[in-house]
């Protein structure tokens, strides 16, 4: 028989788990969601519920689609919503000292989702905010498995481990309850085995990526410049001529490797492949081309790691491009 409550108590032990199981600080608590949006959402709005004297939030934008939906609430709401995109920022003091003095929180990202640039201000930022009393409340996509970092009591550190998984990080001043997190059904749940799962085979490897880049540059554009703050977990080529999603194929059959697998290993923003048109271009900035989406493949460390797969890679390559000819 269904007795359909469920036990509050249950996150708030899950919570506790999770903050022995990543070793945290005795002042730095672990709340666990399900999923990172949810992590953004429950965390951005309790906040704006319970400090409600405070009407200005600020948001770092162009970096993440972790604060897609969000901000029309606020607009509503007639806040002050200080936003600039991370293209735009070039000196963090001058930006935060624009900040209102009621200024609730800030939200901003990181890492890159799709790509892993690193955003150099992100620490300095954090570190300002906290100076001036101002939630900060920081998205980490996949920077949070290499680097971990010192969460100030104004900090919320937003991790993502699965698309069903994410963990913040927060600080001793940040005391917004719960909105639905608690009231969720936790019971059964060994969310320890999930964040496990997700870190096994997570790797950085510098000297691997720029090679297999550097090999790939005879059929392919490396995506980022030399020298540009990245994780080294992933090498990003862009192939200007073909279809990123076929090309991957093609790897997958050469491999041995069924769909599935594959498409652990490696990934890509054509759209064809995600069956949408707009998934990436209002929220990334500067905006990629048509172009680029359609042949971004996305490497992952696994396959990195494979014998010769730079050559498998440009034969592939090679095949790929002899079906699109025409032969007389």
């Amino acid at each position: 028989m269904l007795i359909d409550v469920v036990r509050p108590e249950a996150w708030e032990e899950l919570n506790d788990q999770v903050k022995s199981y990543l070793g945290l600080a005795p002042r730095v608590r672990a709340r666990v969601y399900n999923g990172l949006f949810q992590a953004v959402y429950e965390i951005s709005q309790s906040t704006a519920q319970f400090m409600s004297h405070k009407k200005a939030i600020g948001v770092i934008l162009g970096q993440t689609s972790a604060f897609e939906g969000l901000l029309g609430y606020y607009y509503k709401e007639t806040y002050e919503v200080h936003t600039r995109s991370h293209t735009q920022i070039t000196d963090v003091k001058e930006w935060v000292e624009s900040l209102k003095k009621d200024t609730c929180f800030v939200l901003f990202s990181e890492d890159h989702p799709v790509t892993g640039e690193l955003y150099p201000f992100a620490d300095e930022l954090d570190r300002l905010l906290n100076e001036k009393r101002i939630f900060s409340f920081r998205v980490s996509h996949a920077q949070h498995f290499y680097t971990p970092l010192e969460i100030r009591p104004y900090s919320v550190r937003l991790c993502s481990f699965e698309p069903h998984a994410a963990v913040a990080l927060v600080g001793e001043r940040f005391r917004s309850p719960s909105m639905m997190a608690h009231n969720m059904s936790w019971g059964g749940v060994d969310f320890v085995s999930i964040l496990e799962k997700s870190k096994a085979g997570r790797m950085q490897n510098t000297l691997l990526m720029e090679q297999i880049e550097k090999d790939l540059s005879v059929v392919a554009e490396p995506y980022f410049k030399a020298g540009q703050s990245r994780l080294s977990d992933r090498a990003v080529m862009v192939f200007k001529d073909v279809s990123a999603e076929a090309l991957a194929q093609r790897i997958f059959q050469q491999l041995g490797m069924d769909l599935k697998e594959g498409w652990r290993q490696l990934a890509t923003t054509n759209m064809c492949h995600w069956s949408v048109v707009k998934m990436f271009h209002h929220w990334w900035e500067p905006a990629p081309s048509l172009e680029t989406l359609r042949g971004m493949l996305i490497i992952g460390p696994d396959l990195l790691n494979t014998k010769d797969f730079a050559k498998i890679v440009i034969s592939s390559y090679e095949d790929i491009k002899s079906q699109q000819s025409w032969t007389v």
